[in-house]
């Protein structure tokens, strides 16, 4: 995999690990998640990194497991260009206002920034 899928690949895990464990304990993100997933990136991020993909959100009943295959990625189906959103969170510009270690975010307000 070359470095631009792969830094896709964990751009995608650290949206979706920091998406599940918010989720795993504030109801409210929750329900916003289930009901507007871009609306609940912007709440937990500050700003929506991928607002042009489609996100789909499955809430698993008990007694049931769901397990979801990506598709596969080899880079031939990636276009010339990306949109500017998957850009600029690929260069690490997607999170103004935000602050983390590599593997949390926190939301920070500064003066200017929105």
């Amino acid at each position: 995999m070359t470095d631009f899928l792969q830094t896709l690949a964990t751009a995608r895990a650290h949206i979706e690990a920091t998406l599940l464990e918010r989720a795993g304990t504030d109801a409210g993100l929750r329900a916003l998640l289930q009901a507007n997933p871009h609306a609940a990136l912007r709440e937990l991020f500050g700003s929506d990194p991928i607002p042009s993909v489609k996100i789909s959100v499955v809430e698993e009943a008990a007694g049931e497991v769901i397990l979801v295959l990506p598709r596969p990625i080899t880079g031939e189906e990636l276009p010339d260009e990306l949109p500017d959103d998957l850009l600029d969170y690929a260069a690490g510009g997607a999170f103004k206002g935000c602050k983390g270690d590599g593997w949390t975010v926190q939301k920070v307000d500064l003066p200017g920034v929105s």
